[in-house]
């Protein structure tokens, strides 16, 4: 779920890197890089800690493969501590001048020590804490134990400063696998410059007897929708997520760097989508879009089995989307997203889904293979069955 806003960049994980850039200082006439942190939240979980162990910058005229180290910190972070528009200065670092073209983060196996929302030593380097209290490891994949090489870079202007707000998508970057109880850490982050950021805002809302009240927790999307036949994981990109505080108000701080139309779609359990959109958003503006959301006429459970992914820890993103109407407008969006490990229906009600009934077209995705479309109906009774098999 790469967004495609030029001045939008998804960097997984680039977002808690920089914080020890500011134990870095180049002499002469320098840059500097201003960098804040935001979070797109879950109601999945209380916490999700990820621990930062090491960061390394390329420069553009760097040789191949060589690597600077700027931070040595192995810190704990609540990626839940950042939500809604809430942002964290992280520092300032001075920089030489130029084009920094590559990261590479490496994620830290013991924690520093510090103590999370229970008051509990963290017990370990990466974890969440579920809504019942019980705490959770998250194994890193192979892939990125030895490092995640970040390619998207950033400029560094002399006697200037560049700004940048880091955002965490936590509901997209923890995986779990069903009743193996593992949990797996899948880093992905969006990159915000702050110059040409955009706010959008507004309510969330429902009708209770004769009372209009906010409804807390709903997650609240933007998206854009691209007509193309592949790849057709890109044919919907959502470009960021938040939920509603506890009196339903939402709000997001993101980048347009050119007139751009927006999709936001609002879901929440037992609630049916509602949809809303603006059409050519500029860089600077604000814009206010509120949602009235009310019951499904019918809602089905869907059982999934998942097969063919590279390896039993590498995820699986389900999308589920819909060709709807907004205004006039024939569109196409995502009404929720999902990772999932290889396994198996019956029995696991850790891979089963509950959505309102209707028509769907699920894409399929994960590293190393293409991506799959698979039609799917969801009604009242019996269950809807999809099977996911990438071709080995």
């Amino acid at each position: 779920m790469e967004s495609h806003l030029s001045k939008v960049k998804g960097l997984s994980l680039l977002a808690l890197l920089i914080t020890g850039l500011i134990a870095c200082g180049v002499g002469g006439d320098t840059g500097r890089l201003s960098m804040s942190l935001t979070d797109k939240p879950t109601d999945d979980y209380q916490a999700v800690y990820v621990t930062i162990k090491e960061v390394a910058i390329h420069a553009a005229g760097d040789p191949e493969g060589t690597w600077t180290t700027v931070l040595d910190l192995n810190k704990t972070y609540n990626l839940m501590a950042l939500a809604n528009g809430v942002r964290e200065q992280l520092g300032i670092v001075s920089l030489d001048p130029g084009n920094y073209t590559q990261l590479r983060l490496i994620i830290g196996t013991e924690s520093d020590g510090g103590t999370n929302i229970l008051d509990d030593v963290h017990p370990f380097a990466n974890y969440v804490i579920d809504m019942d209290g019980a705490t959770h490891e998250m194994k890193i994949p192979s892939g990125i134990q030895t490092g995640i090489k970040l390619v998207q870079g950033f400029e560094i202007n002399e006697n200037a400063t560049t700004e940048l707000t880091f955002d965490f998508d936590a509901s997209r970057s923890v995986v779990v696998a069903g009743n193996s109880g593992k949990y797996i850490l899948k880093p992905t982050i969006q990159v915000i410059d702050t110059e040409v950021a955009t706010v959008i805002n507004g309510t969330v809302t429902t009708t209770e007897g004769a009372a209009t009240v906010g409804v807390p927790g709903a997650l609240v999307t933007i998206q854009v929708y691209v007509d193309q036949t592949d790849p057709v994981i890109d044919d919907v990109i959502v470009k960021t997520s938040t939920f509603t505080d506890d009196t339903g108000a939402y709000k997001f701080f993101f980048a347009v760097v050119e007139p751009t139309t927006f999709n936001l779609v609002t879901t929440k359990t037992d609630f049916a989508p509602a949809f809303d959109q603006i059409i050519d958003a500029v860089s600077g503006n604000a814009y206010t879009r509120n949602f009235t959301l009310v019951a499904p006429a019918a809602v089905g459970t869907v059982d999934i089995a998942i097969a063919g992914a590279p390896t039993d820890e590498t995820p699986v993103t389900l999308s589920f989307r819909q060709a709807v109407t907004i205004g006039s407008a024939n569109t196409v969006v995502e009404v929720k997203s999902l990772s999932f490990l290889n396994g198996a229906y019956p029995g696991d009600q850790d891979y089963q889904v509950v959505l309102p009934a209707g028509d769907y077209k699920v894409v399929a995705s994960t590293p190393g293979k293409a991506s799959l479309e698979i039609p799917l109906t969801v009604t009242a009774t019996p269950n809807a069955q999809l099977s996911v098999s990438f071709p080995i």
